[in-house]
């Protein structure tokens, strides 16, 4: 009789097996019966063992799967294998399918294979911190490698001069008056300080006329360091264009590590050298444009006799006296120079007006305010009536403290934006030390020996706050990292 819990083909295989083979007799008639019958069980058999196994597999694979599933999240941390190393479905025993099997029970796991695990689980962020500073200071490092060239010599002016019109008429006449109450009648108003683009003026000749006859002179002188080719190329193109609304009167300015000097009235240029002419070789520059029918003018003795840091010197150091100068012969000093009245200077020509003469000049190398024109009533707008004027020392100016107005700003340039971040990062690395040179000598050189400053607690703050900026970024990275494997996980739990 079959029992409750038996399998329903159970009956059958024990009644096939209660045949006793012992008896041969008895056997014998249902030889090919039996044989019959066992074969179909057997085929039974391994159909249900199939099954069977079929099911077990089936069951397996679940288990598993929700035993990765569990793990997905330990298991796919950095250095710790693949998912669910350490929950595989081994179990206690140790049967994971991860590296280490079980981690539960971690009986078959050797402890160096341990240690060397949990080894490599902290010292991965470590890594990758040391990584991302090393990355920095790479960067670092390419920003000082481009920003400093590009700062000296690469980003564009940011003003746009080129196309620049001054399209204003001011009429200085109408508001001031001399300031030599001998010399109240003029017909001459000259600006005898100019720079144009043929030494570091931003105007070319061009623009140069048309800034004067705005702001009131009918009369330059165009003095550029070192060279008369601008005053010549000015006076070509005023002749040709305005020969009738301004002068144009040649020189040049002499500029050295000692002294600055307008030599007017030549055609010619005169040779500046050295950077620091001994007392001969500046007489010797003096005489030679008096014998070139010129005249001698100093330059801005206020801005020469400036304090230069950190030396303490004069800005152009080892700079001749006015005494020394007038026992030189030059025939005049700047008593103006663009919004600087030279008192001083004023009284020393005044005190000598028999050999004498004060002129004022804009030195203008960026167009801006005017300040003062000089006065004279020339015979005529020639430039030799107007340096028969000023030989004999027959001049007056008017002064506006306050400088004319309108003042015209240029317009950027497109090419300064796009060359400007590179520039200001050059000019940021360069704030951390400051590089001491002395006044330019236009020869190639500067009027100071060197001095370099670095200020070593500014980097030392830079790289303190990098590491603090370094250490933020990777808090965060690690923060969101943990996140977005929390919120995976939980995905996978529930939805897959």
């Amino acid at each position: 009789m079959m029992r409750a819990d038996s399998h329903p083909d159970e009956g059958y295989r024990n009644t096939s097996l209660s045949v006793s083979p012992i008896d041969p007799d008895a056997a014998a008639p249902n030889a090919g019966v039996d044989s019959s019958q066992r074969m179909r069980h057997r085929g039974q058999n391994s159909l249900i063992d199939s099954e069977d196994s079929a099911h077990a597999s089936l069951q397996s694979e679940k288990h598993s799967n929700h035993s990765q599933g569990r793990g997905a999240i330990v298991g796919s941390l950095p250095g710790l294998g693949r998912p669910g190393s350490f929950s595989g479905s081994g179990g206690g025993g140790g049967g994971g399918n991860g590296p280490m099997g079980g981690w539960a029970g971690g009986a078959d796991v050797p402890v160096s294979r341990r240690r060397a695990l949990a080894k490599r689980t902290v010292l991965f962020p470590v890594l990758h911190f040391i990584k991302v500073v090393v990355l920095a200071i790479i960067v670092i490092l390419l920003l000082v490698a481009v920003g400093i060239p590009v700062s000296d010599n690469g980003v564009p002016q940011p003003a746009d001069y080129t196309n620049m019109e001054f399209n204003w008429k001011i009429d200085p006449r109408s508001y001031l008056k001399p300031m030599n109450p001998n010399y109240t009648d003029y017909n001459i108003l000259l600006d005898a300080h100019l720079h144009t683009t043929y030494s570091d003026g931003v105007l070319s000749p061009k623009q140069v006329i048309e800034f004067a006859l705005a702001n009131g002179y009918n009369a330059i002188i165009v003095t550029d360091h070192q060279t008369v080719e601008g005053s010549l190329a000015t006076k070509e193109y005023a002749e040709r264009h305005y020969k009738d609304e301004i002068t144009i009167i040649t020189g040049m300015e002499y500029t050295c590590c000692r002294i600055h000097m307008n030599l007017i009235g030549i055609n010619e240029s005169v040779t500046v050298s050295p950077p620091f002419p001994s007392d001969k070789e500046l007489r010797d520059v003096i005489s030679k444009v008096h014998d070139m029918g010129g005249l001698v003018i100093v330059n801005h003795i206020p801005w020469t006799n400036a304090t230069q840091l950190p030396w303490g010197n004069p800005r152009l150091p080892s700079n001749p006296s006015r005494e020394q100068l007038l026992e030189w012969g030059v025939d005049g000093f700047e008593v103006v120079n663009q919004n600087t009245f030279d008192l001083r200077s004023y009284q020393f020509v005044q005190d000598n007006s028999d050999r004498l003469v004060g002129l004022t000049g804009s030195d203008m190398h960026y167009p801006g305010s005017s300040y003062a024109w000089t006065t004279i009533n020339a015979t005529d707008n020639s430039a030799e009536a107007i340096l028969d004027e000023i030989r004999n020392r027959r001049t007056s100016f008017l002064l506006d403290a306050s400088g004319t107005r309108p003042v015209q700003d240029p317009p950027f340039k497109r090419d300064y934006f796009k060359y400007a971040p590179w520039g200001l990062v050059g000019d940021y690395f360069y704030g951390y030390a400051d590089r001491y040179r002395g006044q330019y000598s236009f020869q190639g050189t500067f009027c100071e020996n060197e001095i370099i400053d670095v200020h070593h607690s500014m980097i030392g703050w830079f790289f303190l706050w990098l590491l603090i900026a370094i250490l933020i970024l990777e808090i965060l990275y690690w923060f969101f990292r943990w996140l977005i494997l929390l919120t995976t996980g939980w995905i996978r739990r529930r939805f897959f």
